[in-house]
């Protein structure tokens, strides 16, 4: 210890350095990578596990799902007329395959792009098949054998069977069945095969193989179900190679870890399938991450000690130096001179680099204040013109409607002369539309404005719909004494059409709207046919549309369509509680919405009806 008080303050403080700090680090670092090598390990075994784990619960799910969507086919009418033994006609056959194929095969193929095609088959030979996606020329004799096959053997077979991997011409697909009894005599009279895209289920294991995993998907009876390389799919292992998977067949538990070699092997048993994912992970790449952190660690730790006994000399001077400069250059900025950027004494200590830095930076931007204060008078200038020309354009956009009104009167002349009364009524709705959109600017409107306005889009909508049906039953003298929001009703239909109709797939058939005077309020009642929501859903709107609170713009975020949120949001800002929506019923039978809005002078003036 006298030793060391004897040395200068650098020569101190680099033996406390190398003594304290480098040395014990050295050591704490070499025991701290042995010890957590194996943690580090099993950690990440443990987290693969759950990753393998989830990705054969995510093939279960796929598969449960594959095997729900062919549910529809046991009842159907026409399947079972199908599938009887009884004699047809051949025309009456014709017509029953081209109803199967347009009904039920088109809208499961459309509806899930992993299906490669489907086939039904009978006890009778009768087959119907559509395997119109595939892109490449397949032999049919050989997919009609395949099936005769199957239904030879159907009595083998479970109802819901996975039969394992096939191929349509190159294409490796994965081939399922489902057993169709007779509804009659319960015999098992048919089968529906259902072939499958294996590029699918490599979808679901990307996310595994992306960490370095091999993955392999084996069938209880040795039948390569997936492998990255695709000659490996469908092929027969080896019972030596099946010796391999024999320990998760023999035990109870779907999970077991191996260390083989330099590798680690995850086995996943699926209770489901009884299929086997094995993922294999060499060990380096577990460790390589750990022994990359630690020489990193160690070359920063040495280039810090070794820049920080090099700095210690200079320290003191360097600084007590560069405040004296600064100093200088402050009182040069107090005198108005903002050109003190100087190069003269350039500084080591990175600390007191940025302080010069950011003086410097303090320095331009009062220079850039300054000169912000002297322009602010010609941007006062330049924003007057700019207003001005807002005016301009705005003026220009009411100019412009008006030559769009002008074209529909010339094409509902034409129409008329050429006694095309459809498209002269199309056009006199069309341009009565855009009247009302953009030809007055007030926003609170008479009810019966909005409903001349209701009229004229569903006469377009009937144009564009034939089958579709409207009830307006409202009252246009009570309707008279009640006010509204501009385009408070249009948003509403258009919501039923797109997400009541078009994203159920269903072709739209009725729209309703009804009105009924309260004491307090008008409400009208809007009735669609489309498939609704969820329960869950409703309640959501309903919960947003009872808050007494006008600004919803918080809650809006949570919904995915805002179209709802934003018609009561306009009702409620402009009339306030408890003006608004809400949602009567929602479901697979159709919509009803109620808008309640206030009368004209918030009085009681309406006839007949009063509860």
């Amino acid at each position: 210890m006298h030793r060391l008080k004897a040395l200068t303050i650098q020569r101190q403080l680099f033996t406390i350095i190398i003594l304290f700090v480098f040395i014990p680090s050295l050591l704490v670092g070499w025991f701290w990578y042995q010890a957590s090598t194996e943690t580090i390990k099993q950690n990440a075994i443990d987290s693969n596990m759950k990753l393998v784990d989830q990705t054969s619960k995510a093939l279960d799910m796929y598969m449960e799902n594959v095997e729900v969507s062919t549910y529809p086919f046991i009842d159907n009418l026409n399947i079972q007329r199908f599938i009887r033994p009884s004699s047809l006609s051949p025309y009456a056959l014709f017509m029953l395959t081209e109803r199967i194929e347009d009904d039920l095969f088109d809208q499961m193929i459309e509806g899930r792009p992993d299906i490669a095609g489907i086939s039904l088959v009978t006890e009778t030979g009768r087959q119907v098949t559509d395997y119109h996606r595939m892109k490449e020329m397949l032999q049919m004799e050989d997919i009609h054998a395949r099936n005769i096959a199957l239904m030879e053997r159907v009595d083998e077979l479970e109802n819901f069977h996975i039969i394992g991997v096939n191929r349509l011409g190159a294409t490796p697909v994965l081939t399922v069945i489902r057993k169709l009894h007779s509804a009659s005599t319960y015999w098992i009279e048919g089968m529906l095969v259902v072939d499958i895209h294996l590029k699918h289920m490599a979808h679901i294991t990307e996310n595994i193989s992306l960490g370095g995993f091999h993955v392999r998907i084996v069938d209880e009876k040795g039948e390569v179900i997936y492998d990255p390389a695709p000659d490996q799919l469908g092929r027969k292992l080896s019972k030596e190679q099946m010796t391999y998977f024999q320990p998760l067949h023999d035990s109870s538990n779907p999970l077991d870890v191996q260390t083989r070699e330099e590798n680690i092997v995850i086995f996943h048993r699926s209770e489901m399938t009884n299929w086997i994912l094995a993922a294999q992970i060499p060990l380096q790449t577990i460790m390589a991450d750990m022994i990359d952190l630690r020489n990193l660690t160690m070359l920063v730790g040495t280039i810090i000690i070794i820049l920080g006994m090099v700095a210690i000399g200079g320290f003191s001077l360097s600084i007590t130096r560069a405040l004296t400069y600064l100093q200088k250059l402050m009182k040069r900025v107090e005198s108005g001179d903002f050109s003190v950027r100087s190069s003269k004494i350039r500084f080591k200590n990175k600390e007191i680099g940025r302080l010069f830095e950011s003086f410097y930076v303090m320095v331009t931007e009062l220079k850039r204040l300054v000169q912000e204060v002297h322009l602010s008078r010609f941007k006062e200038q330049e924003m007057k013109i700019k207003q001005k020309e807002s005016a301009l354009q705005a003026m220009q956009s009411h100019i412009n409607p008006h030559f769009l009104y002008n074209t529909l009167e010339i094409i509902n002349s034409h129409a008329i002369l050429e006694n095309n009364m459809a498209i002269s009524k199309m056009t006199t709705s069309l341009a009565h539309m855009f009247r009302y959109n953009i030809g007055n600017a007030k926003q609170i409107v008479q009810l019966t404005e909005e409903m001349a306005h209701i009229r004229s889009y569903m006469e377009i909508q009937k144009a564009r719909y034939r089958k579709l049906e409207v009830d307006i039953d409202v009252d246009l003298e009570e309707a008279e004494q009640v006010s509204t929001i501009r385009l408070t009703l249009q948003p509403l239909l258009e919501n039923a059409f797109l997400h009541g109709y078009q994203q159920h797939k269903k072709k739209p058939t009725y729209m309703g709207l009804s009105g009924k005077a309260y004491a307090d309020y008008y409400e009208i009642r809007m009735v669609d046919h489309g498939g609704g929501m969820e329960e869950e859903i409703m309640q959501k709107y309903n919960l947003a549309f009872s808050h007494k609170s006008d600004d919803l713009s918080a809650i809006s975020k949570t919904f995915t369509s805002i179209g709802l949120i934003n018609v009561h949001e306009r009702i409620r800002l402009a009339f306030g509680y408890p003006y608004g929506l809400h949602l009567e019923r929602s479901d697979s039978n159709g919509t009803v919405i109620l808008i309640r809005l206030p009368y004209a002078d918030n009085g009681l003036r309406y006839k007949g009806h009063q509860d």
